[in-house]
């Protein structure tokens, strides 16, 4: 029966069929021929050898998406199966998140955006990673992944879209105290910090202030400090985006906000989340308006 697929696919002019090929060193075979690259390369259900191990997997998965970012056309799209629960790019909450391979992840960190998610059917003969010829269960919802180098036209769907966030604290002055270019009506609203921010990130990543309140401090004199407290998420629209990129655009948006108000000494400099898909978000966010302590 294998025979018979491989002739078949050596049939059709330009197909060939290679044995033996480590699919987290794809350059070692394909980068010595000029001008070699693929418009799709698929892994389906990629697995560490052995009994399950997320550590493992996870290893395989961001081994195997570095390999295939190096041998990818410029249009060229990575598509992986995986089961239920593994991908994870549509995670819901962090515990799902945190459970599976972080696919769109691994993706970000080699230059790619998660483009697609979809069900995935097998329309042929599983067989096991054990080398035991039998089926493997595939879990609830297994799905493909499709992952591609941005362009500045695909977009990721928002609900597959990778995040990073951190908490932008803002002393609240009297008037006196703002720039004139922004109102501390506009400032304490998060129009124009939001604005402020979109416009220090790269094209294609997108900035949500999804949520902020008030706190009232007390000093050693005496007084309270009033506080606005932003929270500040970075959406992976249409680039990559990696914890890295998203602590440098933090830094330059406390520099950059600190020309128009002053910030919260003791809150600066801390570094932003780890990356987390966008459904994730919601359900923790702990406030939501200006009025709340």
């Amino acid at each position: 029966f294998s025979k018979s697929n491989v002739q078949t696919i050596q049939s059709y002019p330009g197909h060939n069929v290679l044995f033996g090929i480590d699919a987290t060193k794809l350059s070692n075979y394909f980068c010595e021929v000029e001008n070699v690259s693929f418009d799709r390369i698929q892994f389906n259900f990629p697995h560490w050898r052995g009994k399950a191990n997320n550590r493992y997997n996870r290893q395989l998965l961001n081994q195997f998406l570095k390999s295939a970012a190096e041998v990818l056309s410029t249009k060229g799209e990575i598509h992986v199966a995986l089961c239920g629960g593994q991908g994870g790019c549509s995670a819901t909450t962090l515990q799902d998140w945190k459970g599976s391979w972080t696919a769109s992840m691994f993706a970000a960190e080699h230059g790619l955006i998660t483009v697609r998610e979809f069900p995935f059917d097998a329309q042929y003969n599983l067989s096991s990673h054990r080398g035991v010829d039998r089926p493997f269960h595939l879990g609830k919802d297994p799905k493909m992944y499709i992952f591609a180098k941005p362009d500045g036209v695909l977009s990721v769907p928002r609900d597959i879209q990778l995040c990073c966030r951190h908490e932008l604290h803002v002393m609240v002055p009297n008037d006196d105290g703002v720039s004139s270019s922004c109102s501390l009506d506009q400032i304490l609203s998060g129009d124009a910090i939001e604005s402020i921010i979109q416009n220090i990130v790269p094209d294609g990543i997108r900035v949500e202030i999804p949520a902020r309140k008030i706190l009232s401090i007390p000093t050693e004199h005496g007084e309270d400090e009033c506080i606005a407290v932003f929270l500040v998420v970075y959406c992976s629209e249409k680039a990559p985006l990696t914890r890295d990129m998203a602590d440098e655009w933090r830094a330059n948006t406390e520099n950059e906000v600190s020309k128009y108000i002053p910030l919260r000494q003791n809150r600066k400099g801390r570094t932003v989340s780890r990356p987390f898909p966008y459904p994730a978000l919601h359900p923790e966010i702990k406030y939501h308006t200006t009025g709340e302590k």
